[in-house]
């Protein structure tokens, strides 16, 4: 255990841990401006100070830049929070919901990062971790930028179309059932016989599967109790049509839908109840609240990963104990998702001679693998504290233990309520809600940013500049 002590310096004060001092015991103000000056630092729009001890770094960057934001995060408990852009270990907060929201409009290359040698020295391997988890989280922050400029402009035309075509939204009374979340990982399979003899218990639990493994489920007859969906690119509704070509057959029971506003979904989910995910944007509450589905939809930050997300709604939904299975973030071989996968059918159509099967699968392997996707992932899972009554239903993983459900515990389920609508909004009439927020000065300012970095290759500009740019945007989308 590290001690730490305020000792006077004779200009102001340092920090002494054994017999290391973390500032200088002369002048520790003039020693931060020597050392930031050595840097030879270009301006930045943020400044990440790793342990800076006392506060001496950050006033020193401060002066030199007085337009950044200077962020110190502490290994050390030690350090009370001394401005609100600054995080020690006793914070309520995750590291990473911390930098997560101080970091929110930041691309990886408007950050700085700037550790202090004494703190390494004293603090080893916990200021080592702390650097590590800072990278991390700087690397998921901006691919999650860079997915935003790529995919804005479609999220908001999904955001439009699925607001046309649903009809029936749902509310949810939470209760108390054991949940099991089921993700499409390879180890999902390894989890059928579990799952079987669960359902078919007395304590069945409420099923929540990612649309990714609803195929290998429903090959089994295991039909999930609520299906999520949250990724916005065209070739996520393979997963759902997959699954709604089985309940369109005539299935018992329809699951019910949870899925993003800005998710994309195929025409057939007007058969279907929906819980609608917003994650708190103006832009969005404008367009459920014109569409009447505000009061229904429920706010989620977003994860990235719709396996999250599927962990979110199941700590929403009950108070229970919680069960994940096929939650890998990694491939078996030439296996990356259970079986079956709806891609696996568009794969097997385009097969010939020169494009055999295996070739496609083990590109399609490549290409996942190196995206570094999966290792985002795990290290964000890894570094995140969930819930104690998180169990995965196999082997343990990412830091969540292993846990055996119980087969003869019977608890309050969650109920569902279905709302219809009865006025439908068209594309060109919420299209037209956004551009009269553009024109309200109480509105404008934040819309004029989220919009923007939806559909705006360039946000450089000046207000009105991008505000005229995004109305143009917004007309061209009436007859896209």
């Amino acid at each position: 255990m590290v001690n730490e002590k305020l000792v006077p310096a004779k200009n102001g004060y340092t920090i002494l841990v054994g017999e290391a001092a973390l500032h200088s015991r002369y002048d520790p103000k003039t020693e931060a401006e020597k050392y930031i000056n050595s840097l030879n630092l270009k301006p930045f729009k943020f400044f990440i100070l790793l342990e800076p001890g006392l506060t001496y770094l950050a006033d020193s960057l401060k002066n030199k830049f007085p337009v950044a934001r200077v962020i110190s995060v502490h290994c050390s408990s030690f350090f009370d929070k001394d401005c609100e852009l600054s995080w020690n270990p006793s914070c309520s907060e995750s590291l990473e919901d911390f930098l997560e929201l101080a970091l929110s409009d930041a691309d990886a290359s408007d950050i700085k990062l700037i550790d202090w040698k004494p703190s390494v020295n004293v603090y080893g391997k916990a200021c080592l971790d702390l650097t590590s988890r800072t990278v991390e989280c700087i690397r998921r922050i901006n691919a999650g930028r860079k997915t935003v400029k790529n995919f804005g402009k479609r999220w908001l035309k999904n955001a439009l179309n699925n607001l046309t075509i649903m009809h029936t939204t749902v509310t949810a009374l939470p209760g108390e059932i054991q949940v099991l979340v089921c993700t499409a990982g390879p180890s999902l399979e390894d989890s059928i016989n579990k799952i079987t003899e669960w359902k078919e218990s007395v304590s069945s639990p409420l099923i929540i599967a990612v649309s990714s493994a609803v195929p290998a489920l429903l090959y089994r007859e295991i039909q999930p109790d609520i299906i999520v969906t949250t990724d916005g690119g065209s070739w996520a509704r393979c997963h759902l049509l997959e699954s709604l070509m089985y309940y369109e057959k005539g299935a018992s029971k329809k699951p019910v839908m949870v899925s993003a506003l800005t998710a994309a979904l195929p025409s057939q989910i007007k058969n279907y109840s929906v819980c609608v995910l917003r994650d708190g944007s103006l832009w969005q509450d404008l367009l459920l609240q014109e569409a009447g589905f505000l009061q229904q939809s429920i706010a989620f930050p977003q994860r990235g990963t719709v396996s999250v997300t599927a962990l979110d709604i199941a700590f929403y939904l009950s108070s229970g104990d919680v069960f994940i299975c096929g939650l890998d973030f990694a491939h078996r071989d030439l296996l990356t998702h259970a079986r079956p996968y709806a891609f696996d059918r568009i794969i097997d159509k385009r097969q010939f001679r020169n494009n055999p099967y295996y070739f496609q699968v083990f590109e399609r392997e490549n290409m996942i693998r190196s995206s570094g996707s999966h290792g985002i992932y795990a290290t964000w899972f890894t570094n995140n504290s969930f819930s104690e009554r998180l169990y995965t239903l196999g082997e343990s993983r990412y830091g969540v233990s292993s846990g055996k459900p119980l087969l003869n515990l019977e608890k309050k389920k969650v109920h569902f309520t279905e709302h219809s609508r009865n006025i439908k909004k068209g594309k060109k009439h919420l299209i037209e809600v956004l551009q009269n927020a553009l024109d309200n000065p109480m509105l404008a300012g934040k819309l004029n940013k989220e919009l923007g970095e939806l559909l705006l290759s360039d946000n450089s500009h000046n207000e009105k500049i991008i505000t005229e740019e995004i109305q143009k945007a917004l007309l061209e989308l009436i007859n896209e």
